[in-house]
């Protein structure tokens, strides 16, 4: 009768120890399942890794430029001429996302809302604050890349002066503050959306679409391989709602900031 017991117990010890190891492979298999590799930046098929960098250029794409619209104050402001000022890709090791450093410049800009011109007009330049930029993930069902653009240093992410004086009948000054997100797309005829997981293709120049209307949250990948949804700062002009609307054509540029055309690239992990 003791034997039997004993019997039936080893029995019952191996089928549990069976079900343990069932249980913690399909927790490992789950896990993996769930893991989300952080989109980076590869140059020639070879992964940036931190501590490597690369410099990048942007101009417009199309003839549209780009817009900066606030409706509570019936302002609005068309450049049709942008350029990346010391654009740089920052490396990183597995597990963090792409990152990139700039100043934005814009150029050929026309405003209205603010009195007329030749009476009140944006001085030009339009030079943003130094930003920062992460690789993101814009759509949780298509899994769609996009960046996140932010002030590196406090909140404002562009200041604005208007030339004038009393012509000028909304501000002289005023600080544009926030947070945008753009989605990232080939640079094709078909301007098609890149998704996380898909084929990394090469290519010597990608679209950086600030659309409409504005992306109002993003998920990020941790070092863990987990989403953590963020919801964006709105864009603000003098702290009314404001929008962002335009594309960038951005590629690989020299040490010197001059534009590679030919030099291969991806924003795909």
């Amino acid at each position: 009768m003791i034997k039997e017991q004993v019997a039936k117990m080893k029995r019952f010890r191996t089928i549990g120890l069976a079900l343990l190891a069932v249980f913690a492979l399909s927790a490992v298999v789950a896990s993996a399942a769930q893991a989300v590799t952080a989109p980076y930046f590869t140059i020639g098929g070879t992964r940036l890794v931190a501590g490597k960098t690369h410099n990048f250029d942007a101009r417009a794409f199309g003839t549209a430029g780009f817009t900066l619209s606030t409706p509570a104050a019936g302002l609005s402001i068309t450049c049709t001429s942008v350029q990346i000022k010391e654009g740089v890709l920052l490396g990183s090791n597995a597990g963090l996302p792409g990152k990139d450093d700039e100043i934005a410049v814009f150029r050929s800009c026309k405003q209205t809302g603010n009195g007329t011109e030749p009476g009140c007009k944006v001085k030009e330049p339009i030079e943003t604050n130094p930003l920062t930029s992460e690789l993101v993930e814009i759509d949780a069902t298509k899994q769609t890349l996009g960046e996140e653009f932010k002030p590196k240093t406090g909140t404002v992410f562009v200041p604005l002066k208007f030339e004038g004086g009393a012509a000028c009948t909304v501000a002289e000054e005023a600080n544009v503050e926030g947070e945008v997100a753009a989605q990232l797309l080939t640079d094709s005829s078909s301007e098609g959306a890149i998704e996380l997981g898909q084929t990394p293709t090469q290519a010597t120049s990608w679209l950086v679409k600030f659309p409409t209307p504005a992306i109002a949250a993003v998920l990020l990948v941790n070092s863990k391989g987990e989403k953590e949804a963020e919801t964006l700062k709105e864009l603000t002009v003098e702290a009314l709602p404001s929008t962002l609307v335009g594309t960038t054509l951005t590629l690989l540029a020299s040490t010197k900031f001059v534009p590679e055309p030919t030099a291969l690239w991806s924003p795909l992990p």
